[in-house]
């Protein structure tokens, strides 16, 4: 069909570009202090490019999280470790579009807690326990992530 997403090769696209590592590391961004707990699904994720060098207000900003909301008090970054597999989570586009939903389309209804963001990409974990988060970095208000991509590695 002629202008249809190819959601499954989307999906092995976005698989592929994770198991890159570094850069494209797909990381969970949560409040300082979060513990996982594997009756919860990981939820939404970005790769380690968006938010390195950030601040934890900055990161808000670009994820799609109103300012002041979650990470006040700082960030913890997890790398979502293992990889999800395509049945594990859903394509959302990029976070200037809350959820995936294009703030112009019908019937639109925006949330306080999650404005759209600056763009980084956003893939929902729909599927994955908050289990497969691996603590990376801990972040302090006002302190950038600082963490080295070098050391994160590759998912052959």
């Amino acid at each position: 069909m002629s202008g249809a997403l190819d959601t499954a090769k989307l999906k092995a696209m976005a698989i592929a570009l994770w198991k890159l590592g570094g850069m494209d590391t797909l990381i969970k961004v949560a409040p300082r202090g979060m513990a996982p707990n594997p009756a919860y699904m990981a939820g939404y994720c970005t790769t380690f490019k968006y938010v390195v060098g950030r601040t934890p207000l900055e990161m808000e900003q670009i994820v799609g999280l109103a300012r002041g909301s979650k990470l006040a008090g700082g960030a913890d970054i997890f790398v979502v470790d293992p990889i999800p597999n395509p049945s594990q989570f859903e394509l959302r586009g990029y976070s200037q579009c809350p959820a995936g939903v294009p703030t112009n389309a019908p019937g639109y209804t925006p949330h306080p807690g999650y404005p759209p963001g600056q763009g980084a990409p956003q893939w929902e974990l729909m599927g994955y326990p908050q289990s497969g988060l691996k603590l990376l970095a801990s972040v302090l208000p006002n302190q950038r992530l600082t963490y080295q991509a070098s050391l994160l590695p590759a998912h052959p």
